[in-house]
């Protein structure tokens, strides 16, 4: 007798009953075949397995269906919904969860504020919804939208600011060399116009399309902000030939990393500026297309853009070579939006300029989608996501490396990093899916090895990477 697969909210419901009965009638067989020892049983179950698997879009659809039919102003799931539409579980008879995997732990974590947009897959289907139907999107589960993520980020440079400036203090003050007063205004000037600074040299559209007299009032806070980085660095060298007490090398390259990572964070803070401006365009396009439909037709739009996701959800597993099923593994437990949410604002502050490429300057930066199943991440061109999976293969360092890299490759329309990748002399005659798979491999190895001081690629591989990842000069 086949366990039933029930969710409280829609228990009288006809559509979501039957598309989660078939479920537990197939997953009843897959068990009893599963127990089996005898090959041609195993593989039956194998086969069952699929049929199963294939069911989570069948109760999926169900479910929206059942939410949407009242046409409600925002679409909301609870917890029983999230644990299956988020994390792949029905029952622990059918999706036994790894003694690991904490629902509740799962559930609360909230990713890190970072220059990405974060979506749990629930987010992205009620922002779906929000967007067919011009009604408000809710806040997302596991992350935060531009107001939240604006304030936190803003907190993060005036610490790290902080730091700086107690470190400039403790290097470069000498009463010989620079009073207190002029390392004051040094410190004020980098305080003050790094955000202005950062718009200049970053060629904003702010900056772009300004008056004269604005424009001249950015390129004269820009001027200001690297006088006084002129100086700080001026005043850091006479340190490091102080007889008395010599400011050592690994000091200042610690110093150093320190004040870069200060117009890091303005930068993101700036992309982030300017995502609010991108997203509502989106949002606007996709309400503008829907306008003259009726609910029914709005309701089968959400399914197609929900449905559209169906084959790029499907890639995670087959890059990384294992289970493709959207239901959580029993092997595993799931990371946590926290965890990779931090990680991948790691990897962004290693890849900073993954943010000037052509593609995120017309359609902004990719949202971040956590989505069921295991693998390895993805971009999804189409939609401009970069897919994670929640059960990552391997380590979770690889699994959103290749989510990254995958994003890295697919936007280098300038072919900037194709051409010298394919000009290594490993790459030469592979096809373009192999080239395309080393990339994924050696861009891994690049931002979580190479980027921390480790030697891992080839001699030529690494010199090309170098290359192609430089960070640009600035124009002073």
């Amino acid at each position: 007798m086949a366990e039933k697969i029930e969710f409280q909210r829609w228990k009288d419901n006809a559509e979501v009953a039957n598309a989660a009965a078939e479920a537990a009638k197939i997953g009843d067989k897959y068990l009893q075949y599963a127990s089996s020892d005898k090959n041609e049983d195993k593989i039956q179950a194998r086969k069952l397995w699929k049929q199963l698997s294939d069911k989570y879009w069948d109760i999926l659809f169900a479910v929206v269906d059942a939410q949407t039919e009242s046409f409600p102003e925002i679409l909301t799931f609870d917890e029983e919904e999230r644990l299956f539409i988020d994390f792949g579980f029905l029952n622990d008879h059918l999706t036994p969860r790894n003694k690991k995997f904490d629902p509740n732990l799962a559930l609360q974590s909230k990713a890190a504020a970072g220059v990405f947009q974060y979506q749990a897959f629930s987010d992205f289907i009620a922002e779906c919804w929000g967007a067919v139907t011009k009604q408000p999107i809710p806040d997302p589960v596991c992350g935060m939208y531009t107001a939240d993520k604006m304030k936190q980020l803003e907190e993060q440079l005036a610490a790290l600011q902080g730091r700086r400036d107690a470190e400039v203090r403790r290097h470069i003050h000498r009463p010989n060399n620079i009073s207190e007063l002029e390392l004051d205004e040094v410190i004020d000037d980098l305080n003050t116009h790094l955000i202005t600074a950062m718009k200049v040299t970053m060629r904003t559209k702010e900056y772009r399309e300004a008056k004269d007299e604005p424009k001249q009032a950015m390129s004269q806070c820009r001027f200001r902000y690297y006088e006084a980085e002129r100086v700080m660095n001026i005043q850091l060298s006479v340190a490091q030939r102080d007889e008395e007490d010599p400011l050592g090398l690994p000091e200042l390259e610690m110093f150093m990393d320190l004040h870069e990572s200060t117009k890091t964070m303005a930068r993101k803070i700036i992309y982030t500026m300017q995502e609010e401006e991108k997203n509502n365009r989106r949002a606007k396009r996709i309400s503008d297309e829907c306008s003259q439909f009726s609910q029914q037709m709005m309701r089968k739009e959400l399914k197609n853009m929900i449905g559209k996701k169906r084959d790029y959800m499907a890639v995670p597993a087959k890059v990384a070579r294992c289970e493709q099923s959207l239901f959580c593994p029993f092997d595993s437990e799931p990371a946590l939006y926290e965890t990779l949410s931090k990680i991948v604002e790691e990897m962004s502050n290693l890849d900073i300029e993954m943010f000037a490429v052509p593609r995120i300057r017309m359609y902004g930066i990719p949202r971040v989608i956590f989505i069921p199943g295991q693998g390895w991440g993805t971009y999804d061109w189409l939609d401009h996501t970069i897919l994670l999976p929640m059960f990552p293969t391997v380590s979770v360092e690889k699994a959103l490396a290749y989510g990254v890299g995958t994003f890295r490759w697919d936007s280098d329309e300038d072919r900037l990093l194709k051409n010298a990748y394919e000009n290594i002399k490993d790459n030469r005659g592979k096809s373009i899916l192999d080239m395309a798979s080393s990339f994924y491999k050696d861009y891994f190895l690049w931002i979580t090895k190479e980027k921390k001081g480790y030697r891992i690629l080839p001699r030529e591989t690494h010199k090309a990477f170098n290359q192609m990842f430089a960070r640009k000069q600035e124009e002073i």
